[in-house]
């Protein structure tokens, strides 16, 4: 009879400790899949901006079809509304003052989503 309390206390200590490791692992598991998703989105994030930079900012030209085009599909796939919304204040800005002081915070939104 003793031997059997022993060895029932032995399977129950055993039995949650995996149960409190388990849990453990699992709280890792997701903190890490959220991390990597965010990760992801910085990503696409940090892309939309440097070719933002590259081909309004700096380019010294007039945006061509392709270029906007290539913007606009990018700018959506990032499915942030903050964004998108700049994106579009940026596009239907009436004239060069306006278009400049949009993509100025545009930029400055796509900082700070990066460096959060």
């Amino acid at each position: 009879m003793n031997k059997r309390v022993i060895l029932f206390s032995v399977i129950s200590a055993v039995a949650v400790i995996s149960l409190a490791l388990n849990g453990a692992l699992v709280y890792l598991v997701v903190k890490n899949s959220q991390l990597y998703q965010q990760d992801q989105v910085n990503k696409k994030v940090l892309e939309f901006r440097n070719m933002f930079t590259e081909r309004v900012l700096l380019s010294g030209r007039e945006i061509d079809f392709d270029s906007r085009l290539e913007l606009e599909t990018l700018v959506r796939s990032l499915n942030d509304p903050e964004i998108f919304s700049q994106w579009q204040k940026f596009t239907g800005s009436q004239d060069k003052e306006e278009a400049t002081i949009e993509a100025k915070n545009l930029l400055q939104l796509l900082i700070n989503k990066t460096s959060q």
